[in-house]
């Protein structure tokens, strides 16, 4: 493995969680309310711990899944050459996006997107309705895949991977980062307050920005060892 991609596998270990754990605080706004409502038979403290480990565990489950999914078209764009291309691109898009928060996908993609959350949302909510514990699992499944700008930045990271595999562990880093605060939003929902959330907000942005500009950065790098080939 060359030096390059060594150092970025390593970097790999500490952004995907540092990232979800940033993010984190940034997505209360709207994972928090399903973890608030996630189903339980009783409100002990095991109950709910048990309950919200689940429904966490389903949404790690679903980010490791798509990071896989994405290493594989990663991989493609190794082979095709294009890795270099791709890797500065994505950076460029998380800084944008960074930056401008409230910007929205061109046209028939802001409509799919719209459609595609209503769906997942509306999926959710059925299985509000049902008591068993497998709910919890299923509604942190379809969690996972409600849009959200710092599961999207993870997943651009997790594209330019070096492997499928390598991609599917820095998507699972990156939910295991956003453990600690969602399951104690669901054992303690008050423990964050809306002061603290503005206080935490332009961190995970920062971060973010720092990625983005690790991307471009590789991207280089890997142009440069093309060249010197």
């Amino acid at each position: 493995m060359r030096p390059c991609l060594v150092w970025w596998f390593t970097m790999e270990l500490w952004t995907g969680f540092t990232l979800g754990l940033l993010g984190s605080f940034h997505c209360i706004g709207m994972c928090g309310p399903i973890a608030l409502s996630i189903p339980v038979e009783n409100r002990s403290v095991g109950a709910m711990l048990f309950r919200g480990l689940l429904y966490n565990s389903g949404r790690i489950f679903t980010y490791a899944f798509l990071g896989f999914g994405l290493g594989i078209l990663g991989m493609g764009a190794t082979v095709a050459g294009y890795q270099n291309i791709l890797s500065i691109v994505l950076g460029a898009l998380i800084i944008i996006f960074a930056f401008f928060p409230h910007l929205k996908l061109p046209g028939k993609l802001n409509i799919l997107y719209t459609r595609f959350s209503r769906m997942i949302s509306s999926s959710i909510t059925t299985l509000f309705k049902d008591r068993s514990t497998s709910s919890s699992f299923l509604i942190g499944l379809l969690n996972g895949l409600l849009p959200c700008g710092f599961v999207v930045t993870a997943l651009a990271v997790a594209l330019v991977t070096d492997t499928a595999l390598h991609s599917s562990i820095y998507m699972a880093l990156f939910g295991l980062g956003t453990l600690p605060v969602m399951l104690l939003m669901n054992m303690a929902p008050g423990f964050v307050t809306p002061k603290w959330r503005s206080k935490l907000r332009p961190f995970s942005a920062y971060f973010a920005i720092i990625i983005g500009l690790m991307l471009i950065w590789r991207g280089f790098m890997l142009a440069d060892g093309m060249m010197g080939h």
